[in-house]
């Protein structure tokens, strides 16, 4: 399903209102025809696969924005070049999740294998502040690292806003692989701030014209609740795996889901490397301290 946003910017609806393993995408109709990610739905993808897509671009590595690059054969596939190479490589996508930090190397092949995804060629990488020009359609690159190393969204006319995985859910942003950086994220969303768009098209909660400052702001602030109560939670020494029990990130979590668990640990762990940076908790063997 395609919502038209201007003469050549469509919005692509992805099934199962966009969530996990799809995502929204942008198709941009001109004289250059650029597919944005490619977990839109399997419909959406037989659409574009007989219609001679030029290029796709993936907004960062992760399995639900490029789980069918592999089937475009004749398009050249565009994404940053400190993502790229997770997306060319299974085994760099699951150093960049982390799982080998945490003797998890399986549970990440399982994970890899569930989700469908493959590794694709990355033709051409782009850069912040890059112009790419597809006709009548210009397209600015942002670099918003945080969520992964390579993030990027993507600002074209009448100030719409293609935010990826900057993407406004009460949940709040997503940093559960080794590869994130709370600092990085932060600074990605205050850029968003500054920018103020017009239009929001976030992968995973579509399009969004209302409150997008308060929107922006209030999903910044649950890195902040996030993190207070994990500093309350220090008030004693604890180890990475207690404060894992403690589901601060997730809030709840099935016993079963070992997945979940894992995504668990290492958004703490992330946690725990910025507060670490910022001097306000340090580590001593395997306990952490408030400072």
């Amino acid at each position: 399903m395609f919502q038209t946003l201007n003469n050549t910017i469509k919005f692509v609806e992805a099934p199962d209102r966009a969530r996990f393993p799809y995502a929204h995408s942008l198709f941009i109709d001109d004289e250059v025809q650029v597919l944005i990610d490619t977990s839109c739905g399997r419909t959406n993808i037989d659409y574009f696969l007989d219609h001679d897509i030029d290029i796709i671009i993936n907004s960062h590595f992760h399995e639900d924005h490029i789980m069918n690059n592999h089937l475009f054969s004749k398009a050249e596939i565009w994404a940053h070049g400190l993502d790229a190479p997770a997306i060319r490589s299974e085994e760099i996508f699951a150093d960049y999740y982390g799982f080998s930090k945490f003797n998890e190397e399986h549970l990440g092949k399982l994970f890899y294998d569930w989700t469908g995804a493959k590794s694709s060629p990355v033709h051409h990488e782009i850069s912040h502040d890059q112009i790419l020009d597809f006709g009548k359609t210009k397209v600015q690159v942002l670099h918003t690292p945080g969520h992964t190393p390579g993030h990027c969204c993507f600002l074209m006319e009448d100030g719409i806003l293609f935010s990826s995985d900057i993407e406004l859910s009460s949940f709040g942003p997503w940093y559960g692989h080794l590869c994130s950086n709370l600092d990085d994220y932060i600074k990605s969303i205050k850029l968003c701030m500054e920018i103020n768009p017009s239009i929001i098209i976030s992968s995973h909660r579509g399009i969004i014209k209302e409150d997008i400052q308060k929107r922006l702001h209030n999903y910044l602030n649950i890195i902040y609740q996030k993190e207070e109560r994990l500093i309350s939670s220090l008030k004693q020494p604890m180890t990475l795996d207690q404060l894992t029990d403690l589901v601060i990130f997730y809030g709840e979590i099935k016993n079963y889901f070992r997945l979940f668990k894992m995504w668990e640990k290492m958004a703490i762990f992330v946690h725990l490397q910025r507060l670490i940076g910022l001097d306000e908790v340090k580590q001593v063997d395997d306990y952490y301290y408030l400072k």
